[in-house]
């Protein structure tokens, strides 16, 4: 019998991809259920034993999570379904027909649903997960989600937990308190379908774990989910065992109550078809070490571990400082953190940074410098150049149990006419949290070189009151950075609202080229860097520095004043003399 073209290229690219190493294995033979038919689906519902879930097929629906990606939809059947319906963390569980492995419940379909229905990953995309894409695009019909993965954190405290669950729920997750750590009571060689698996995001004094279910094993290679579990593509996550404490039923979505154990691989693929862990693979993780001291708290310092990943890294880093100060010390509701740390990255210089955060802002002061942390990481983390690698970070945080916290109300300086390379003091006066009255005092050296008549600005404030002052110098500077050196660099530059600084200026143009400021530039200069670089690399300045000083509280500072100087008209003796000679 002559087989025809059409045929023959799908079976010998079939058996190319079997036989090729490092490529998907060859696809199980797969059932073909009818509308009607009767299977199984195996699950832990709790402790240890994998049950055996009864269910019926409906049928398919096709391309419902792409084009070529059809799912399988099923209804669970008795008393376990009853009860839980397709519970968060059943993502994975393998769906049998004849015995034979259909693919992966990874589908759940209605807000409130009557029925518990599910959708269902064939093996075979799963099989090929790294051949497609990694997450679907666009938003989906809202009646149909995948399974929400639930994320289990141990010791969270609950000024954190309202934080930092609204951001995972916006990636489909499930924030779950409690579980943490115990490899003594999970077995490390668990991984057989349907048994829970891990995805380990932060461990050390804080542990940070995702749980999904196992579909099929083949060799090292796990697979598990059915869909993405962040859709990052090419990853790599530490792979843990798992057990089930409890699968708790509720009517607003039951969810699966997990405890992790060892670490027993590494995921490697996230896609839209599956999550593919392969066991014996390690990864490296991100260090990340909290010194904190200060008021009745002695010393403390915390470390964990960080997951490397695109789109958690930050909010990882985050979550593990807020629940240091938050949950482990037990700060008092007025409170004032000071902190200064450092970024380490490989091949860039590191990049240190320093906070400020107090309460009676409505921001929790620990949450507040969470925050500033996870803002600089996703502005490194985000560059348009090179993907960064983070070797570590270490942070310092001082802790007052009180409030401090201050604005800035007015400025006092001598009036009296002002010459070139003359000081002059300033005092600025300031507002507590409390309502106390407090002066700081400057003294300012203005530079020789001034013209008679000269009109100068004084500025006294926080970093960010003078950065607007400048024209957002450093929001110019980042946007028209060259490199991540230079990201970097102005990163390194952004200095905490715990200190005050009084700034002389005047007017005079200047351009931001490439992340470097040129203020009081000549026209030729201004024409030479227009002609040399492209336009998105420069913006615009109008502000030069000509005396800079900053002074250090003990607590944010908010507000600011810029008041008009005046050079003297009238040329002073010795000027007169300097200037004949």
């Amino acid at each position: 019998m002559r087989v025809g073209a059409s045929l023959l290229l799908p079976l010998l690219a079939t058996a190319v991809l079997s036989a090729e190493p490092g490529l998907a294995p060859a696809v199980p033979e797969a059932p073909v259920p009818s509308p009607g038919d009767r299977g199984y689906m195996l699950t832990v519902v709790e402790g240890e034993r994998i049950e055996e879930i009864p269910l019926s097929y409906i049928g398919v629906q096709r391309d419902l999570v792409g084009p070529g990606h059809h799912v399988h939809l099923v209804k669970l059947e008795g008393p376990v379904a009853e009860r839980v319906g397709v519970a968060a963390g059943m993502s994975g569980s393998p769906v049998y027909f004849d015995g034979k492995l259909l693919g992966a419940l990874a589908y759940r379909f209605g807000a409130l649903p009557r029925d518990p229905v599910g959708g269902v990953t064939p093996l075979a995309d799963m099989l090929g997960a790294e051949r497609v894409a990694a997450r679907q695009s666009g938003k989906g019909d809202p009646r149909v989600a995948t399974i929400a993965t639930p994320i289990q954190v141990a010791g969270l405290a609950n000024e954190v937990r309202e934080w930092l669950e609204p951001q995972l729920a916006r990636l489909g997750f499930v924030t779950i308190s409690g579980g943490g750590r115990d490899p003594d009571k999970t077995p490390s060689d668990a991984l057989r379908p349907g048994a829970p698996v891990g995805v380990e995001l932060v461990r050390g004094d804080l542990s940070v774990v995702a749980t999904g279910t196992v579909t099929h094993v083949d060799g090292p290679n796990v697979y598990a989910f059915g869909h993405p579990f962040l859709g990052g593509g090419s990853v790599e996550l530490p792979m843990v065992s798992a057990a089930v404490v409890h699968t708790l039923a509720d009517l607003a979505g039951s969810v699966k109550l997990s405890r992790s154990g060892n670490e027993v691989g590494a995921i490697v693929e996230d896609r839209l078809t599956a999550i593919v862990g392969r066991t014996g693979h390690h990864v490296r993780m991100i260090p990340l070490e909290v010194h904190i001291e200060g008021g009745d708290y002695g010393q403390q310092t915390l470390r964990f571990e960080v997951a490397r990943n695109a789109n958690l890294t930050p909010l990882l880093a985050a979550v593990s400082l807020a629940n240091s100060l938050a949950a482990n010390l037990g700060h008092a509701e007025e409170t004032t953190m000071i902190s200064a740390g450092t970024i380490r990255l490989a091949g860039l210089p590191p990049v240190p940074f320093e906070l400020a955060a107090a309460s009676g802002n409505g921001l929790d002061p620990a949450v507040g410098t969470a925050v500033r942390l996870q803002q600089i990481l996703n502005s490194l983390w985000d560059n348009p150049f090179t993907q960064v690698e983070l070797e570590g970070i270490e942070l310092a945080v001082r802790v007052s149990p009180e409030v401090r916290r201050y604005s800035v109300e007015r400025l006092h300086y001598d009036r009296g006419p002002l010459r070139p390379g003359q000081s002059f003091a300033v005092e600025c006066r300031l507002r507590s949290y409390r309502g106390e009255a407090l002066t700081r005092r400057f003294e300012l050296r203005l530079p020789r070189e001034l013209p008679p008549g000269d009109h100068l600005f004084l500025a006294v404030g926080p970093p960010d009151h003078i950065d607007d002052v400048r024209g957002r110098a450093l929001a110019r500077r980042f946007r028209t950075a060259a490199d991540v050196q230079a990201m970097s660099g102005v990163l390194a530059d952004l200095r905490s609202t715990h200190r005050l600084i009084a700034l002389v200026y005047h007017d005079a143009p200047g351009i931001v080229s490439r992340g470097v400021a040129y203020a009081d530039l000549p026209p030729s200069a201004r024409r030479l860097l227009g002609s040399e670089e492209a336009a998105q690399r420069q913006a615009t300045l109008r502000v030069s520095d000509l005396v800079e000083q900053e002074l250090e509280l003990d607590g944010p500072i908010d507000g600011g004043v810029v008041v008009r100087l005046q050079i003297d008209p009238e040329r002073s003796p010795e000027e007169e003399g300097r200037s004949t000679r």
